[in-house]
């Protein structure tokens, strides 16, 4: 049986058919990947928050068992430099068998130890230990990235800013 009217040339997909498919494929292929770079900066910064809420609870126990020189760590001068990794050696044990420390010589060393773990853990992280902004608290600091210690309190008190690289611990004296 004939058929009129009715063209029957086509024998496969042509070159426009190719290239719009080859299109959404690429789009797809993109949306993917960015999502994937999307979830390793999430991922790494879930990794430094982790690391610095550790060296936040390191400094609330340091000072917990040296509780006599409390205001040794809150008036001293913390690095305000990042200490650099690999390159500075971690700062000489203050307890041995040789030499017994002061409470200051142990908040001192406590100190050094702090900001070299905070240097050596976390990109350009820094670490401060001060009172809390008008309040009867003393505020653990850590901070990484191009954030300084300093500038993860504001008036109102503690930085909620969405691209806040900083952990606070606050502890009563």
């Amino acid at each position: 049986m004939k058929r009129y009217g009715v063209l029957n040339k086509q024998a496969g997909l042509g070159m426009t058919e190719i290239l719009v498919a080859l299109l959404v494929l690429a789009i797809g292929v993109l949306g993917y990947a960015g999502l994937q770079l999307s979830a390793l900066k999430k991922s790494e910064d879930a990794n430094n928050r982790s690391e610095a809420t550790l060296i936040a609870q390191d400094a609330l126990e340091r000072i917990q068992a040296n509780d006599g020189s409390l205001a040794t760590y809150t008036s001293a001068t913390w690095p305000t430099s990042t200490i650099v990794p690999g390159a500075d050696a971690p700062p000489a044990d203050c307890v041995g068998a040789a030499k017994s420390c002061s409470g200051a010589d142990m908040a001192s060393w406590d100190i050094k130890q702090l900001a070299w773990s905070a240097g050596n853990q976390l990109p350009n992280g820094m670490v401060d230990i001060r009172d809390c902004n008008g309040s009867s608290m003393v505020c653990v600091i850590v901070s990484w990235g191009e954030q300084k210690p300093e500038d993860c309190l504001t008036s109102d008190g503690v930085s909620t800013a969405e691209d806040s690289n900083c952990v606070v611990m606050e502890v009563s004296r």
